[in-house]
């Protein structure tokens, strides 16, 4: 079997039918609708996160934590008149080789100590006094049980991520206690939402109307207003779109599933994001090549591999047919961006339909993150399968807007909001 035969096949396992994505669509829909009436029954967590859009008035000093998949980051943040101004930052990789590793930290403690670390850095850099009352907002980027603004439960880690003593426990009690043995009382954490939460609300902070973001990073998930038909109150609403189940798996899927850290849970994520596009592709690999030893390709290598720029394999090993790895990289691609693009038809259906609206009123949706920034042919193929599945003309209504870095702001807008906390 030549270089080209096997690659080909493979690729053949990644591609999606038109009409599987119309089911996908649907099945999402009814997932979303179940999951507000039975959370336990659907795939979809459809978690409240106990707030509104902002106004856009919203105006003062407040600290921000964004704890992600890849990274960590804190800075001090002041939302004025003219804009959202960053006094102080610090980003930090959870994984250094050869220093540390805290997304394999052995207790809660140390994983919270290393967050409350990053925000005293953050508050010297940005010239905090230590005196000064400030609230914090963090963005949290992982499925959680809310039943109050100012602070959630973890339901389960994601993105290979496994510290024990968190799942089931409050996330901001944990960080308060890391905070005060920081020295850092005077730094209170008011709310948490999930960063595809805090993308939202930076969004409808600049543009009124916004209601529906996505993160399509490491990670993939969205969130949109739930208008419950004008029958209550607007709360935004945490989809964690990734924990979606039905949809076919290929082989490559359920190999990676059943050696992931949480076989079944995420099962549409690690079709979609920015963590497991590499890892799908390095699978391919070793199978075809007999290399079992091959190291584990990126994100941005199965990019290059698209765009023939990939000059190596890692480990320094020859490619196989360029032109072939690029078509299943381009496969590969392909089918997360189509899959991405299926979740939020579901949720503009959605969205329509509780609003009693006869058709999908022309709208933005924002979307943050360096797969949806920087994967060749992204943007492009979500638009398209957008217009396949809600028609041409629904379509060209619909704009997907790049927001960049604006899970911060969000999590400012969030701290300050949740200074006079909103409960339910």
């Amino acid at each position: 079997m030549t270089d080209e035969t096997w690659l080909d096949e493979a690729a053949a396992q990644f591609r999606v039918t038109d009409d599987a994505l119309r089911q996908g669509m649907l099945r999402f829909e009814e997932e979303m609708a179940l999951g507000l009436r039975q959370p336990a029954a659907s795939s979809l967590y459809m978690e409240p996160c106990y707030v509104d859009l902002p106004t856009g008035r919203e105006r003062g000093r407040a600290v921000t934590l964004d704890f992600g998949g890849t990274n960590a980051r804190a800075a001090l943040v002041e939302l004025a008149a003219d804009g959202c101004h960053v006094r102080g930052e610090v980003r930090r990789p959870l994984r250094a080789p050869g220093a540390y590793d805290v997304t394999r930290a052995e207790t809660a403690e140390a994983l919270f100590d290393f967050l409350a670390d990053l925000v005293r850095e953050a508050l010297a850099r940005g010239g905090a006094r230590s005196e000064e009352p400030l609230p914090l907002g963090h963005t949290f980027s992982f499925g959680t049980r809310q039943r109050r603004f100012g602070d959630a439960r973890l339901i389960a880690w994601s993105k290979e991520i496994a510290v024990p003593g968190v799942e089931g426990a409050y996330v901001n009690e944990q960080l308060r206690a890391a905070l005060v043995r920081a020295g850092l009382a005077n730094v209170m954490p008011t709310a948490i939402l999930n960063d595809t939460a805090a993308v939202l609300l930076a969004a409808a902070f600049r543009a009124p109307g916004t209601a529906i973001a996505a993160i399509y990073a490491t990670g993939f998930n969205s969130c949109y207003l739930e208008t419950f038909g004008g029958r209550r109150p607007p709360m935004v609403y945490n989809i964690e779109s990734g924990s979606f189940r039905h949809f076919p798996q290929n082989p490559y899927d359920r190999q990676l599933d059943t050696a992931s850290a949480k076989p079944g849970a995420q099962r549409l994520e690690k079709m979609i994001s920015g963590r497991y596009l590499g890892e799908l592709l390095t699978r391919v690999l070793r199978e075809g090549l007999h290399d079992a030893a091959l190291p584990p390709l990126t994100a941005e290598m199965v990019g290059e591999a698209a765009q023939g720029t990939l000059a190596a394999l890692p480990g320094g090993r020859p490619l196989p047919s360029a032109a072939s790895l690029a078509t299943l990289a381009r496969a590969l691609i392909r089918r997360s961006a189509r899959l991405a693009a299926m979740t939020l038809a579901a949720v503009l259906r959605h969205r329509a339909a509780a609003d009693r609206q006869p058709r999908i009123a022309p709208q933005t949706l924002a979307v943050d993150g360096a797969v949806f920034a920087h994967m060749p042919g992204v943007a492009a193929t979500m638009q398209e399968t957008l217009a396949l599945l809600l028609g041409e003309e629904t379509a060209q209504g619909i704009s997907l807007r790049l927001v960049r870095d604006a899970s911060g702001r969000g999590a400012a807008i969030a701290g300050i909001l949740g200074a006079g906390e909103r409960d339910e």
